[in-house]
């Protein structure tokens, strides 16, 4: 079974360059509030691009992660920057930080490795954690990916990868209907459904694919 504090040692699943979407994001938060600095999580940091970037950007940083490689790739990663942030090794479902409301929450293809009833726990706690018009970005596979169906089904639209690096990783799967029951209460500010296709791929493909999955990508905002 694959074991993401070990996978994260590896290269590709930790890419060097953060995406423009969490750049934007922060740009749309600093639009939205008035105080500096903003408080931002950064749920699920994994090798720490988003949270170098945040930082660099002048604001409170705070990011979690369950797998403690993760936590040291980024804490060196800070060093090397000379940033400084609040990390905290957590359980997705759970905030580390007790007492803390933020501006704005962002999890970059995280939250899709896990139950949907833990996912849902996870989106709960993130709202409970904003302050009133904060934002929460993230990433969610779509049932039209590829991959969708492939391995053992545990619960609906949930699969065990049969195979390849993460073999043994849960993967939930999202249609539009269940990305708004996972967002009920919320505002949507943006709701993409990002399509990808694969019309040609040798043998072990998914293995060295530099292209995302058919995935949702989702923006919403804490109503007031």
């Amino acid at each position: 079974m694959a074991d993401w504090n070990k996978l994260i040692l590896e290269e590709r699943f930790r890419p060097p360059y953060p995406q423009t979407a969490v750049h934007s994001f922060v740009i749309t938060l600093e639009k939205i509030f008035t105080e500096r600095p903003l408080r931002i999580w950064d749920l699920c940091c994994g090798g720490g691009r988003h949270t170098v970037l945040m930082s660099s950007l002048g604001h409170d940083v705070y990011a979690s992660d369950l797998a403690p490689n993760a936590l040291e790739l980024t804490r060196a990663w800070l060093v090397e920057a000379n940033l400084s942030v609040e990390l905290a090794q957590a359980d997705m479902t759970v905030c580390p930080w007790p007492g803390i409301t933020f501006h704005g929450i962002v999890s970059w293809n995280a939250l899709y490795h896990n139950t949907f009833s833990n996912i849902k726990l996870s989106i709960d706690t993130v709202y409970d954690c904003l302050l009133p018009n904060g934002l929460f970005m993230g990433t969610f596979k779509s049932t039209n990916a590829d991959t969708y169906g492939l391995g053992p089904e545990i619960e609906l639209n949930t699969f065990i990868c049969p195979d390849g690096p993460e073999q043994g990783q849960l993967h939930c799967f999202f249609d539009e209907t269940t990305i708004r029951r996972l967002f009920e209460g919320w505002e949507f500010i943006s709701l993409v459904e990002q399509k990808m296709k694969y019309l040609e791929g040798g043998q072990n493909f998914l293995e060295y694919n530099p292209f995302p999955y058919t995935t949702w990508c989702v923006l919403v905002r804490k109503k007031v």
